[in-house]
């Protein structure tokens, strides 16, 4: 009897859970742990709050213009070699604050950090690499990705705090320095590959045949947009402009919304609880996405969590108790956390695989740049009028109308070029 060749387990699930641990380390290292320094840098160097708001700012539109060489370099190398640089560099810049910390070398770090690629959960390198190894599993399979965000943020937060309280700031720089190094260089250099074919097999780990005969819209073998034919589609500009717009209005809400509910009257422990939980909370959407798009579909499953953020908005716009801040950080952590997967998905979707770094970078650029404006926007106004509700309250609307563009979104239509439809005819 003839042994099955088929793999016990598929190479791409490898490259799922080698990114979930890299962009966990991303988040501890380059993400909103960035916030626990402030206080005890300001005190220690004098430094003013400005600085820390224009070094995000800076960060954040490195990261938006590298992105763009990245996505290309990830289509044509992939991301082992790229993404071990990458985090060496950014490990080894944050690492040096602990001993050298001038205030021009803290803003140059974290934009050479940005100009990289690592921000947050490593999002360049995210989706388009896992992407390239799924069809029929990308939604889970994007899903399951976003568990690294929140497992990062469940152990970065209280980590880092306790190292700043009990050795010093110094040491929790050195600490994320060590760390950055010892996982995301060995385990990029150690699992990614750039894509099934490289090694001999199909997306999904299906055989050739299967592969082939997969529904139309996700079929590997389908349409494959390069970037420059995907930024000609009205509906490439559709989903951009939604999700550039969400970003804007929920960076300004992570940047002040702690200081707001504790303007309110909430108190700080009880917020850092609410927070922390609600990342728990997040597993069980990003487990179940792959069944949430099969249910729902996925446009509207876009629109239900921008509707969700929205609700997210109202109540914290209106928050009285702790029950209420609870459940807006609950609504919050499973919005942002299913969006983000959601995109992965609907670019990848809608353009193909073979090109979706490229296609993401530009993606990723407007998305950038309207994250760097929210903090200087939001920080001008409230100082301006004593309130965040001149941003926030326009932020509902705002959400609506995106739910509304992604919701009426559908898959671009391919046209053949004159050399296709020639080819056709032979």
């Amino acid at each position: 009897m003839q042994q099955s060749t088929k793999p016990r387990l598929f190479y791409g699930w490898y490259v799922v859970w080698g990114m979930i641990i890299v962009g966990a380390t991303a988040m501890a290292v380059a993400g909103p742990t960035y916030g626990l320094f402030i206080e005890p840098m300001r005190e220690s160097l004098g430094w003013s709050r400005a600085l820390f708001g224009w070094t995000q700012t800076g960060h954040l539109l490195a990261a938006a213009v590298g992105g763009l060489v990245i996505g290309r370099l990830i289509d044509r190398y992939g991301a082992r070699v790229l993404l071990a640089v990458a985090g060496g560099i950014a490990a080894l810049l944050l690492g040096s604050l602990s001993f050298f910390h001038p205030a021009w070398w803290f803003i140059l770090a974290y934009v050479v950090t940005g100009l990289v690629g690592i921000h947050g959960p490593a999002s360049i390198y995210g989706a388009p690499v896992v992407a390239k190894w799924f069809v029929r599993q990308r939604a889970r399979a994007l899903g399951i990705l976003s568990m690294g965000a929140p497992f990062g943020l469940l152990i970065a937060f209280p980590a880092v705090q306790w190292v700043i309280e009990t050795y010093g700031w110094r040491t929790g720089w050195l600490t994320l320095g060590i760390i950055g190094l010892a996982v995301i260089v060995p385990v990029s250099l150690l699992v990614f590959k750039r894509q099934p074919e490289d090694i001999g097999l199909m997306p999904d780990g299906d055989p050739p045949r299967e592969a082939r005969t997969s529904g139309p819209r996700l079929d590997p073998e389908a349409r494959q947009w390069t970037r420059s034919e995907a930024m000609r589609t009205p509906v490439f500009w559709r989903i951009t402009l939604a999700y550039s717009v969400f970003t804007f209005c929920t960076t300004s809400m992570v940047i002040f919304r702690f200081p707001y509910f504790v303007g309110e009257g909430m108190d700080a422990s009880i917020m850092s609880v609410a927070a922390g939980t609600a990342q728990i909370w997040t597993l069980v959407g990003a487990v179940t996405m792959g069944r949430q798009v099969d249910i729902v579909g996925l446009e509207r499953l876009l629109a239900l969590n921008m509707l969700i953020m929205m609700t997210c908005f109202i109540l914290t716009l209106n928050v009285q108790n702790a029950f209420m801040m609870f459940v807006a950080l609950y609504l919050w952590a499973w919005a942002i956390n299913s969006l983000g997967a959601l995109q992965g998905i609907v670019y990848a979707a809608y353009f193909g695989r073979q090109h979706a770094g490229a296609v993401r970078s530009v993606a990723l650029l407007a998305t950038m740049l309207f994250a760097a404006t929210a903090g200087p926007v939001t920080g001008y106004v409230a100082d301006t009028t004593g309130g965040y509700e001149a941003v926030w309250w326009p932020c509902v609307g705002i959400l609506v109308l995106s739910a509304l563009l992604l919701v009426t979104a559908r898959p671009p239509l391919h046209h053949p070029t004159s050399r296709e439809a020639a080819s056709a005819g032979t």
